[in-house]
């Protein structure tokens, strides 16, 4: 973060004063292949006309691989998003060590992710490296979260920052804190950076919240509302399936229920942010409908382009967006109505 953010009101206010105006924010979740749904929501958005230049863009495994583009967001990139996420297969991902080799050698996943390694340094180099550092001098910023898991903690990295470094290693550490961010522990080998070891940034939360921090009350914001816009690539509430008897299916099923989890917190947490910054909250999420499959390691091309097609068609809808978070888990009607009305109890 800079160094002159005010501790005390977060860096909300630092942004509004830097940028001149009210923020737009974009929060990207994670969610495996359903990343699709997001790159189509993203291209729908702008074939639409009415999506705005992001002051801040968060991304978190999937959506970190998402941010980047969604960021700098001219057309070139969103035909970017879209050749990667509907195109990807398994064998661009990841590649099986065998059961013999995991438990012979103690491989510390089940899966090598070198060709993940290589589709990340396919798509972003060293010009768009030089695109995001552009961004910087303007004050928009790209940030990205990750697991460090000799610490258990979330650590959010500015990408803007490295890029605009732009040291000898910049491009390299770039790239390896994308790869950690989409790297689910045991299915993905961890990524060494600076002498720690860093995973799946939805290990512990699936979307990095702008605007929670501070330590104390908001102040109302300097220019007016500004929004707040979170990408869920997922479902709320997805319905039950059988999962076969294979490894793949297995994890990606595992994988997809502790990203759910994180979720319901995290909405809440977005969305209570939101209003306590008197911003606007605006919240999609892949429609019940809309079968995508539900193993977030598949990456099958069809069902990628189905979740790509339901995100564009949905984000050309006169309104697509949600201005309240999904009931979740147990956290019932009358707390939410709490949050977004706190006097409406009072007597």
């Amino acid at each position: 973060m800079p160094a002159d953010v005010d501790a005390a009101q977060g860096v909300i206010p630092y942004f509004e004063r830097a940028r001149g105006h009210s923020l737009n924010i974009l929060e990207i979740s994670g969610g495996g292949q359903n990343g699709a749904f997001g790159a189509g929501f993203l291209n729908g958005w702008r074939e639409s006309g009415t999506r705005p230049t992001f002051d801040i863009v968060t991304g978190v495994s999937t959506g970190a691989l998402l941010a980047t583009h969604a960021f700098l967001g001219t057309a070139a990139d969103d035909a970017t998003l879209e050749e990667i996420f509907t195109h990807l297969t398994p064998q661009d991902v990841y590649q099986s060590r065998g059961i013999l080799n995991v438990l012979l050698e103690g491989s510390s996943s089940m899966y090598d992710t070198s060709p993940l390694e290589a589709t990340i340094a396919k798509y972003i180099t060293r010009e768009v490296l030089q695109r995001v550092a552009a961004a910087y001098d303007d004050n928009r910023h790209l940030w990205v979260g990750t697991t460090n898991l000799d610490y258990n903690q979330t650590w959010v990295w500015n990408m803007t920052r490295i890029a605009k470094d732009g040291g000898p290693d910049a491009l390299e550490l770039y790239r390896k804190v994308l790869l950690a961010s989409a790297a689910p522990p045991v299915a993905f080998p961890p990524v060494e950076i600076a002498g720690h070891l860093f995973g799946d940034g939805g290990v512990r939360e699936n979307v990095i919240v702008v605007g929670f921090a501070g330590t104390e009350e908001p102040k109302p914001p300097l220019h007016g509302p500004g929004n707040v816009f979170l990408i869920h690539n997922g479902y709320g509430n997805a319905a039950p399936h059988a999962v076969t008897a294979e490894i793949v299916a297995i994890s990606g099923a595992t994988i997809g229920v502790m990203f759910d989890n994180s979720m319901e917190a995290i909405v809440l947490r977005a969305y209570f942010a939101t209003v306590a910054r008197g911003y606007k909250f605006n919240y999609v999420e892949i429609p019940e409908d809309i079968d995508v499959g539900h193993n977030m390691l598949a990456f099958d091309p069809k069902q990628m382009r189905i979740g790509f097609d339901a995100g564009r068609a949905m984000a050309k809808q006169p309104n697509p967006w949600s201005n309240a978070p999904p009931i979740l888990g147990d956290f019932p009607p009358w707390a939410l109505k709490a949050i977004r009305d706190p006097n409406a109890g009072a007597n």
